[in-house]
């Protein structure tokens, strides 16, 4: 085995973006949904399947510069600066208490959602769906394609890891337990990842494209009664993963 692509989003619902690196902690990927946008009146994190417009924002990071894009809007680009205040907003029925920042990227975010929001920090791995770590397929990903008959977007899962398996198409179903040896990490592999209605979107444009949820609802469905696609694994051992890293039983 070994790992094809690694990646990210650092603000939550932007498009999840391939790395050249990752490097793995207890909280997960370091970096990955840093940021996230709010509604501080409603004390919401703001979600994708609610927001599919964010998947259209790109990001990049340049040391503590952070720059967002988004068609049709003038980019921002600059250092995040604390105010100084932290306000507990909900995210799936947990309180995560979020920094709010100041700078030109909360503007970007209510001209995109027209609405009013603020740019936030969050503790990390504290707004993340899945688990610390995300593993998808690449066999997986193709079988699902041909059921759909369309190649299916890794991105569109916001995968940690994607790995070439060498097996047969949804083996890694099998894997819940187990431990996963990859790059410097090691990985202990806790569930399947239950889906949401994120993975009906295309991973660029936020438009509802491909019945997602239905064809995985067709293969059996999670412990927890819902579609499932990849696995959740939490960090035992931290270090780096690059794309061609070897992947091994831990």
């Amino acid at each position: 085995m070994r790992v094809e692509t690694v990646g990210y989003a650092a603000v939550k619902g932007t498009r999840h973006l391939t790395r050249d690196r990752v490097e793995l902690t207890g909280a997960g990927v370091v970096g990955d949904r840093r940021w996230c946008f709010v509604d501080v009146a409603a004390g919401q994190v703001l979600r994708t399947v609610q927001n599919p417009a964010l998947v259209t924002v790109e990001v990049r990071v340049d040391g503590d510069v952070l720059t967002l894009s988004a068609p049709g809007l003038p980019t921002a680009s600059g250092v995040p600066e604390p105010t100084g205040e932290t306000v507990a907003c909900d995210y799936w029925g947990r309180s995560v208490p979020v920094a709010l920042l100041d700078g030109p990227h909360s503007d970007l975010g209510a001209r995109l959602l027209d609405r009013p929001v603020r740019l936030a920090e969050a503790p990390p791995g504290e707004v993340v769906y899945a688990g610390a770590v995300s593993v998808v397929a690449v066999e997986s990903l193709t079988a699902l394609g041909d059921r759909l008959g369309v190649a299916v977007d890794g991105q569109r899962f916001r995968p940690s890891l994607v790995l070439r398996t060498g097996e047969a198409a949804f083996a890694e179903e099998e894997w819940v337990g187990r431990d996963l040896a990859v790059g410097d990490a090691v990985v202990r592999l806790r569930r399947r990842t239950p889906r949401c209605a994120v993975t009906a979107l295309d991973p660029a444009t936020g438009e509802r494209d491909l019945p997602m949820l239905t064809a995985l609802a067709e293969r059996p469905l999670t412990e927890s009664r819902e579609p499932g696609f990849g696995l959740d694994g939490d960090v035992l051992r931290p270090g780096v993963v690059r794309p061609g890293d070897g992947v091994t039983w831990g």
